[in-house]
């Protein structure tokens, strides 16, 4: 498993995962637009994931459920802010105005380049503060996002 990661949380509130799957676009875009896909890889290592919902259009919403192997469940929710097939996806979590402790908020654009039979696949996370990402950083989600990414590596393999 292959990636390139950029973490400089000082300057910029962002940080860059790429990587180089070995799949064509079509088949690495399909696993975010299909539900019963997205589920086998989406969370981090260990963890399963259900989804609830999956609007997938801009403005439309993405629920997830992350079941941790303890058994505790972590859901998350999502809007889309633009989908352009097959090039670019551009979500936000949803952060509940009741919530006592509500996720960091962040943009995240992914981005699929054609290169054969592979696709460059990078995800852009950009904190709308530095203490926004120092919160996610401090929460595992810089890990978390990089082991899901690893389930899609391992996904992909398997069509």
């Amino acid at each position: 498993m292959t990636g390139d990661t950029a973490l400089d949380p000082l300057t910029q509130r962002e940080f860059v995962i790429s990587r180089r799957l070995k799949a064509p676009r079509q088949l690495v875009w399909r696993t975010f637009e299909d539900p019963y896909l997205l589920a086998q890889w989406w969370g981090p290592e260990h963890f399963t994931s259900t989804v609830t919902k999956l609007e997938f259009r801009a403005g439309g919403e993405w629920h997830v459920t992350m079941h941790r192997p303890d058994g505790s469940e972590h859901p998350v929710r999502y809007q889309f802010v633009e989908i352009l097939a097959p090039e670019r996806i551009v979500y936000r979590p949803w952060r509940p105005p009741e919530a006592v402790n509500p996720p960091p908020s962040y943009l995240a654009t992914l981005t699929f380049e054609a290169l054969g039979n592979e696709t460059i696949f990078t995800m852009r996370a950009e904190f709308d503060s530095a203490a926004h990402l120092a919160v996610a950083i401090e929460g595992g989600f810089f890990e978390g996002t990089n082991q899901a990414f690893d389930k899609l590596e391992r996904q992909l393999a398997t069509y």
